[in-house]
């Protein structure tokens, strides 16, 4: 992966309000003036974010604000009424920036409902009582955003790895709790997370029905 070069704060700036459409230079100049454009670090991603330039979802539940990161990258975070974190979409349409936050949402809260046996393969994983490999394709499979993967890759300089193993995952887990949702994704493409709950439910069933007591 190519690291591109991080651009000032003022070019960063005026990328993100020439975004706005029908906007006037004054008006551009005002809107920065105003502090309607905010720096945020959200899910390691440095961006500029411009809370002039919102779109609000059809269902009035989220909202798409225009941003850009700090390698001129533009995106639509989106922010849910209800959630803690927002989502990355490098999607130019703010409505299909939307769609894919409310559909990684729902994948979250799906694994979500299974994280007590993510944190226990993780801790089999650091144990070595279980093995497995992760890869790129896991990553972006799983329910987190492209940008959100890349510049947590880059910040822990391991953006030209392809693979990496589950214990450094899983004790990466242990920095980045959302590291469950690529073991996660990785146990199930590799046939290891069927297995996972079949031994923890066997692990779970008390010794005197075991012995058919």
């Amino acid at each position: 992966m190519t690291r591109q070069t991080r651009l000032s704060k003022t070019a960063l700036q005026d990328m993100l309000i020439n975004t706005r459409k029908m906007t006037s230079l004054i008006d551009r100049e005002m809107a920065v003036a105003a502090s309607e454009v905010k720096r945020e670090t959200v899910n390691w991603v440095p961006m500029w974010v411009d809370w002039g330039h919102t779109v609000r979802s059809d269902c009035t539940t989220a909202t798409a604000i225009r941003s850009i990161t700090d390698k001129g990258e533009l995106l639509w975070y989106v922010r849910h009424d209800s959630k803690k974190h927002g989502y990355h979409s490098i999607a130019s349409d703010p409505f299909s920036a939307i769609a894919e936050a409310m559909e990684a949402w729902r994948k979250r809260k799906r694994v979500r409902n299974q994280w007590p046996a993510v944190r226990e393969l993780s801790r089999d994983l650091i144990a070595g009582r279980k093995h497995l490999t992760l890869t790129r394709e896991d990553a972006e499979q799983s329910a987190l955003c492209t940008l959100g993967i890349n510049w947590f890759c880059e910040r822990l300089h391991i953006s030209e790895k392809r693979t990496l193993s589950g214990r450094t995952a899983a004790v990466l887990m242990k920095v980045e709790p959302q590291m469950g949702f690529v073991i996660f994704e990785a146990a199930q493409r590799s046939g290891l997370w069927d297995s996972h709950i079949q031994s923890s439910q066997q692990h779970s069933i008390p010794t005197s029905m075991k012995l058919g007591e």
